[in-house]
């Protein structure tokens, strides 16, 4: 036992007397056992005259356990027999082991530790401005030098956030190679090795009389205005919304189930009924997709990526307010996934709570949503109100949508107050401006809706030849 970990040593011939650490044991009776393993191996390197070149696959045997073990005395048994030979360096190299981790191979190897990446063209997008610099390199002899070496050697046009997610990348992939790997004993590079960045930029966000302006631009095409009023009264992310099939939407009781998004944390919440409503008029203009919102021509919507699109369409619209358009030391100008932003501002404004937020964004801690508390309060002294109801702000859907499950019917007017049952329900704070809410009906026992668990998600396939009648 040296330093908490059991160790083996061996004498190997003209390799010498080498030590073999054994992370994996936990026992002396586990220790031995391992080293009848190593001694078995090492008497078949030695009887086929491959001693040395084994070497590295016999540290690998006294580290491993398992199906690992059981790939490594098959390497040992090739190169017994002369069909194949050692790398020099004897070990997996950065830019192998990467590729193993990309592809998902390593997620089927340990499926209790590692989650298969959903998005490996990012992740291979990161690694492109280092591999040159850390492919090559075994992992066993990686070091920091190697880690600093490779980002110093970062494009110099690189944003900070950008340089982040690469060291975040690298550290991850050495993290799993240490575990469940177990290729190497431990990570080399320190806690605090991951640069840190200045998060303190203004981010830009709408105003409800904004977002009814845009809505209501017949010069944006329609699937880009309801795709925007649906992430601004919803808070859905962008890529979130972009993949969202029509079977996650319950339009009968106004529901929404979304079991695949970025944290793998299912969320299931009651839609806005304007929105309802104006899913259902939008629907019946197309009803042979399968996603819920898609471009002109059929194609995906830009997700993360239309943020420049996202511009174009607001100064389309008439919304010209200069600081949601630039970009300086002290702010950004608005994007695509600011509509998160203006969800969670217009919302907090209206009385909202956290909880309620959360439900929809997928916000983990308060600590979150705290950061948009002060525009909210601007908002609210303002009396800006709520957005208009989605199914009257959108010109070509007005009146069209129906009821919610024999509910309230639609508002009359597209004021700038929430005119939907949301508004009622809001528990905006005295002294908060909020307009107030539509008369309520008493429903017939006949008339109440039954809300029902909604149902897996059911792929349906779109027609060849269907065309969107929106472009």
């Amino acid at each position: 036992m040296r330093r908490s970990t059991w160790t083996a040593r061996l004498s190997l011939g003209e390799a010498g007397r080498r030590t073999f650490s054994l992370p994996t044991c936990r026992t002396e009776h586990d220790a031995n056992a391992r080293l009848e393993v190593l001694a078995d191996l090492s008497r078949h390197l030695l009887a086929a005259g491959q001693i040395v070149l084994g070497l590295p696959l016999l540290e690998q045997a006294a580290a491993r356990e398992g199906s690992a073990l059981r790939d490594v005395r098959i390497a040992i048994n090739h190169l017994c027999r002369g069909e194949a030979r050692a790398r020099a360096s004897g070990e997996t190299t950065f830019a192998e082991f990467a590729e193993r981790v990309l592809s998902g191979k390593l997620a089927e190897q340990y499926p209790d530790h590692v989650k298969a990446i959903r998005t490996a063209d990012k992740y291979e997008q990161r690694l492109g401005h280092v591999l040159d610099v850390l492919g090559p390199v075994p992992l066993v002899r990686f070091t920091l030098d190697h880690a600093d070496h490779a980002m110093s050697r970062l494009p110099v046009h690189l944003e900070p956030g950008s340089r982040r997610n690469t060291a975040i990348v690298i550290h991850r992939l050495l993290a799993l190679a240490a575990y469940p790997a177990r290729i190497i004993a431990h990570n080399p590079l320190p806690r605090g090795w991951i640069p840190k960045i200045d998060n303190n930029k203004a981010k830009g966000y709408l105003y409800p009389d904004e977002d009814q302006r845009l809505m209501r631009s017949q010069l944006v095409p329609l699937c880009f205005r309801i795709y925007y009023g649906f992430l601004t009264r919803e808070g859905m992310r962008a890529d979130e919304a972009g993949t969202l099939e029509w079977s996650d939407v319950d339009l009968d009781r106004g529901a929404v189930v979304l079991d695949e998004n970025k944290t793998d944390d299912p969320r299931a919440w009651a839609l806005s009924p304007d929105v309802v409503r104006a899913l259902r008029a939008y629907r019946e203009l197309w009803p042979d997709n399968r996603r819920v919102f898609v471009g002109p021509k059929c194609d995906p919507l830009p997700g993360c990526h239309g943020a420049e699109r996202f511009r174009e369409h607001l100064q389309r619209a008439g919304v010209d307010r200069p600081e949601l358009f630039e970009t300086t030391e002290s702010r950004l100008n608005i994007r695509l996934h600011d509509t998160r932003a203006t969800f969670v501002t217009i919302k907090l404004a209206n009385g909202r709570t956290e909880t309620w937020i959360s439900d929809r964004t997928g916000h983990k801690s308060s600590g979150q949503i705290h950061h948009y508390k002060r525009a909210a309060r601007k908002i609210a002294e303002l009396g800006l109100g709520d957005f208009a109801p989605l199914d009257e702000a959108i010109p070509e859907l007005r009146g069209k949508g129906g009821s919610v499950g024999g509910g309230q019917p639609a508002s009359a007017g597209a004021g700038m107050g929430s005119a939907s049952a949301e508004a009622s329900a809001s528990g905006a704070p005295p002294g908060q401006t909020t307009s107030p809410p539509p008369p309520r009906r008493t429903l017939a026992p006949s008339q109440a809706v039954r809300w029902a668990r909604v149902g897996p998600r059911r792929k349906r396939t779109r027609p060849r030849g269907s065309r969107n009648p929106l472009k």
